[in-house]
């Protein structure tokens, strides 16, 4: 099941750019409050010789925490987003990346996310979320 993106994201840097195989990003809800996308990395990812470089890991991150908050027609921004890398992510593998949204408390949104290439968990993060300013949310 895939869900509208708002229209004040549709240009997002990560989500629409060359970085990965695909066009765009495409994420599926999985559960209630999870989301998930396939990706497979291109030369373009590469940090050091062969691996995703560590910023577009965390960027990675966030748009799948981002995109679990769509899921339920709320447009919000990062405030916090803290990255563990446990493994490098070799490119030109198929690398899982998922979403879980865990907790509200006072209008903060609270999620995690994970990046799984082959069975291993190569680098985890959490994150907090504010709604946007305007209110404005999925259509």
């Amino acid at each position: 099941m895939t869900f509208q993106i708002p229209d004040n994201h549709t240009q997002c840097v990560v989500c629409q750019q060359p970085f990965f195989c695909q066009q765009s990003l495409e994420f599926v809800i999985t559960g209630e409050y999870q989301v998930r996308a396939e990706v497979l990395a291109t030369r373009q990812a590469q940090g050091f010789t062969g691996v995703m470089q560590g910023g577009l890991i965390t960027a990675l991150h966030d748009s799948a925490m981002l995109h679990c908050l769509f899921a339920h027609q709320i447009c919000a921004m990062t405030v916090k987003l803290e990255t563990r890398f446990h493994h490098p992510i070799p490119l030109g593998k198929l690398l899982e990346v998922e979403a879980q949204w865990v907790n509200t408390r006072r209008k903060i949104y609270e999620l995690q996310s994970q990046i799984v290439v082959e069975g291993r968990v190569c680098s985890t993060a959490k994150s907090q979320f504010i709604e946007c300013e305007n209110g404005e949310r999925g259509k």
